[in-house]
């Protein structure tokens, strides 16, 4: 698997549902669901396509242990985090976003784990 390109295409995917999300938004007037707007384009867009970028620009990353589960895990903190916003918008619950965050944070702990080891 190629761990940057299908980072890259994954954050462009979040990053046009985020602006179709933000476009409806807009036409509506209705600012509900902001908070999953800012989750599709932070930790889906902006996030998963800094990780991507990472992963290409040291590609000894791609061989490093944790590769594959850190990318699986970034990507399901971010997924968790934009149901977990939508939740939390339509009806106060916050667990699956605390979940989410949780999954990020770890994620993220992973690839500076990495980096820090395999960046050369």
């Amino acid at each position: 698997m190629e761990i940057d390109r299908t980072y890259v295409v994954i954050a462009l995917a979040l990053a046009v549902l985020g602006m179709c999300l933000g476009l409806y938004m807009g036409i509506a007037n209705d600012l509900k669901l902001v908070s999953v707007h800012v989750a599709f384009m932070l930790p889906g867009f902006v996030t998963l396509a800094i990780y991507g970028f990472v992963f290409r620009l040291w590609p000894a990353l791609n061989k490093a242990p944790l590769a594959q589960a850190q990318f699986w895990a970034a990507s399901a903190g971010a997924a968790l985090l934009i149901v977990g916003s939508y939740f939390y918008a339509t009806s106060g619950s916050v667990p699956v976003a605390a979940i989410g965050s949780i999954i990020s944070i770890v994620a993220g702990a992973m690839l500076v784990w990495q980096f820090w080891t395999y960046a050369r």
